[in-house]
């Protein structure tokens, strides 16, 4: 695997300085990581692009050499006097932490080198964090394993088709999914095979089915699957852990890989979170469920974290985590398309985490959002319980910020079908100032939606403003009653 480094500018004799530092984050893991297996090796699982994807020279040459014992005229990179800005100063929001800055020449993390470009797998010192916060949460079974950081969910997802599937191929999917997943999919040319879920998500059973029946006509047999275990996007279902063991195995009998797209997880509105006022963040943390990544064994899961749900969606900043064989590959991509996240965005996240909250405060913060969710979710449920009518079913979210409104349209006076009469409802309901999730937008089945169903989110709007959106939309559906 080539040596990724973390670049680290400072000013100096010829502007620039460079400390490479492997991103193996070996210093940051359990000390007894090395009892453990190591992945498996999943180069027959690459596509063509992800095979012949190899180290940028430019970039590697980069990685390797310490320009504080040279004249540096190779690369394009500004010396540091030739930024504009000194100085970036951040408050955090409702909590007495002062003020939280960066310079220009600090050793903590220069904003020179924010300002500069970075290493495609992020920071040392921001990586370093994220793989003890990934050891201490996930505990991942095998020892080669790593972290680096992806410019939010959406792209790593669109990344990780691109290394492992070519045109054509399929991927396993929950039979309604995350929309971005569908048009990345759909725009690599790559088909989606569609798996029933029941109450506790994504159906073991249906996908051990579908694969044992495939046969060679239908083409190359899938083998990446993609789900979002947890406050699933939409339908807000949850994945037990027994039930993650049991799609696990079928994963192993059928050599699928796992993308395990998690970005609810910390959204936890369970019990822990019941006249717990003097919970503790230790406490929090024992109540999460086993993951994928957890339950790993072979190295065939690549986990996807996001700061977008937990921290702020313009940060564009998020971690992945997987066998070091992927993760390099991953690495490789970026070098050659999005690299590195954001410096400023790196900033940001470094001194909020590192050097203000910890990992104690970090799981605080956690939890407190957890709590401000779970009355969100339990306002918007009450109110749905109160105005929409029978025709409408919905089930309390365990994790996460949707609720999936399922409608029954064979009880409706209307005789439209359930996708004709979706855009006519959500057309007037926006006529309203109501804007909800059509069911059609997540949609994978191969045959035609024959269901009526909006996904709600109570993240986004005002608390006070839930009561009042849910009894718009019963209005507008006991028009058709």
């Amino acid at each position: 695997m080539p040596h990724h480094g973390n670049i680290s500018f400072t000013p100096g004799a010829t502007g620039l300085s460079l400390e490479p530092s492997p991103v193996t984050n070996e210093i940051s893991k359990d000390k007894n990581v090395h009892v453990k297996p190591t992945a498996r090796k999943f180069d027959h699982r690459f596509s063509a692009e992800g095979l012949s994807l190899a180290p940028t020279p430019l970039k590697d040459t980069v990685k390797t050499l310490d320009f504080a014992k040279m004249i540096p005229l190779g690369n394009g990179r500004p010396a540091s006097e030739m930024l504009p800005w000194e100085e970036l100063t951040m408050r955090v929001a409702k909590r007495d932490t002062g003020l939280m800055s960066c310079v220009k020449g600090e050793s903590s993390f220069d904003l020179a080198v924010a300002l500069d470009y970075g290493c495609s797998g992020g920071s040392t010192k921001l990586v370093d964090f994220l793989t003890e916060h990934v050891e201490s949460i996930h505990h991942p079974p095998y020892s080669d394993w790593q972290t680096c950081l992806s410019i939010g969910s959406t792209s790593a997802i669109e990344r990780a088709l691109r290394l492992f599937c070519n045109r054509g191929d399929w991927i396993l999917v929950e039979e309604y999914t995350y929309s971005g997943l569908i048009t990345a999919g759909k725009t690599l040319g790559i088909n989606m095979l569609a798996i029933e879920m029941d109450d506790g998500g994504l159906n073991a059973n249906d996908l051990d089915a579908k694969l044992s029946a495939w046969g060679p006509e239908k083409g190359k047999k899938p083998f990446v699957l993609y789900t979002v275990p947890s406050g699933q996007n939409p339908t807000g279902k949850t994945q037990s852990v027994q039930r993650k063991r049991l799609i696990y195995e079928v994963a192993e009998k059928h050599d699928l890989y796992i993308v395990e797209d998690d970005p609810y997880y910390f959204l936890q509105h369970g019990n822990f979170s019941k006249g717990t006022s003097n919970l503790t963040a230790k406490e929090y943390q024992t109540h999460l469920p086993a993951t994928y990544l957890s339950l790993d064994l072979s190295g065939r899961v690549l986990r996807l974290d996001s700061a977008s749900k937990i921290l702020a969606p313009g940060l564009r900043l998020g971690w992945v985590t997987g066998c070091a064989q992927v993760i390099g590959k991953f690495i490789e991509q970026a070098d050659m398309s999005t690299l590195a996240a954001s410096g400023p965005s790196q900033v940001m996240v470094h001194k909020l985490l590192c050097e203000t909250w910890g990992h104690g405060g970090f799981m605080n913060w956690l939890f407190d959002l957890s709590l401000q969710y779970r009355k969100r979710r339990d306002t918007m449920s009450a109110a749905c319980a109160k105005y929409l009518p029978s025709v409408c079913h919905w089930t309390l979210p365990a994790v996460g910020m949707f609720l999936w409104i399922k409608v029954d349209h064979t009880q409706l006076s209307s005789r439209s079908s359930p996708l004709a009469l979706e855009e006519k409802i959500c057309e007037e309901l926006e006529g309203k100032g109501l804007m909800v999730g059509r069911g059609s937008w997540f949609w994978v089945g191969s045959e035609s939606m024959n269901e009526l169903c909006f996904r709600l989110t109570f993240a986004a709007a005002p608390q006070e403003r839930l009561e009042q959106a849910i009894r718009i939309l019963a209005e507008q559906i006991l028009l058709y009653t």
